[in-house]
């Protein structure tokens, strides 16, 4: 068995249903660094292995790993692709295919990110909506947000990211239409450059918003997300049943239950921003 994911987790609770890596499974991680070419060329070298389940972390592993294979099992996990909509599988129920697993696709989750986003910052008037070019993935994603941002009076700018040089230039760019606020559309190259777009637009007076719940740490002012330790157990049973002898066909695919709103203060406070103790009040974690 080979697992594709960045996560040590995914390890853990493995182990903790009795699959332990060199007693009575192999588990391997592999990263593509961020790079979709990167990606392909460890997708294509683990396929040679032939695993019995790969492990796709997030929507944009899933996306490349699916293109590769329709017969070796693949556990989406943190995906946020709508599976049925991407022609993985056939329903949520029935996924008739070989990917199962979990996803936070869900339309009404960007609608929640920006009311959550406007709540903390109510004074904010135009969004920019920040994704990578190319990525089938978070293509839908960045066109349903472009939607919700217009339902709930924002001004709106679709802006796309290739690379770690754009970062400044794009933020820029952005402001200087008057973009006051950024959402992020996550995948591994937005993963990998949170930090710099969270200090590109601070510098720039631009509140942020995350899909992913390790964003907030990173200095965006806010995350509305699934909680990732839950989602990585929960993959860690997709796989268990598989390797016990169950069809990714038959296996439901899933949807988070809980979801977790976090506001970072101390980027609040850097951006001049008093959020009000209400918003605190609903807010499952603040960092300071």
């Amino acid at each position: 068995m080979a697992q594709i994911s960045p996560f040590p987790q995914h390890r853990s609770a493995l182990a903790a249903l009795g699959w332990e890596d060199g007693r009575n499974v192999r588990l391997e991680t592999h990263a593509g660094d961020g790079q979709i070419e990167g990606l392909r060329s460890v997708l294509e070298q683990l396929l040679r292995q032939q695993p019995d389940v790969i492990v796709a972390a997030g929507g944009t592993v899933t996306l490349h790993t699916v293109a590769l294979t329709r017969t070796i099992p693949i556990v989406m996990s943190a995906s946020s692709t709508d599976p049925v909509r991407a022609g993985w599988a056939e329903s949520y129920a029935r996924p008739g295919g070989n990917v199962t697993g979990l996803t936070f696709a869900n339309d009404e989750v960007v609608e929640k990110q920006l009311q959550l986003l406007k709540q903390a910052a109510p004074n904010l008037t135009h969004v920019g909506i920040l994704h990578t070019p190319g990525n089938e993935a978070v293509g839908w994603i960045a066109e349903r947000a472009f939607q919700a941002a217009a339902a709930l009076g924002f001004e709106r700018t679709l802006a796309q990211l290739g690379g770690p040089d754009e970062v400044e230039g794009v933020l820029e760019r952005l402001r200087a239409i008057g973009a006051d606020a950024v959402l992020v559309i996550a995948d591994p190259i937005i993963d990998n450059l949170r930090s710099r777009i969270a200090d590109a637009a601070g510098a720039r007076l631009m509140a942020t918003a995350g899909q992913l719940e390790f964003y907030a740490a990173s200095g965006f002012l806010i995350t509305y997300a699934p909680q990732q330790n839950a989602i990585y157990r929960r993959a860690a049973v997709f796989v268990d049943q598989i390797l016990r002898g169950a069809r990714p066909a038959e296996l439901p695919i899933e949807r988070p239950t809980k979801y977790i709103f976090t506001i970072n203060a101390g980027t609040a406070r850097k951006l001049g921003l008093a959020v009000s103790p209400a918003v605190l009040s609903v807010a499952d974690e603040v960092i300071e």
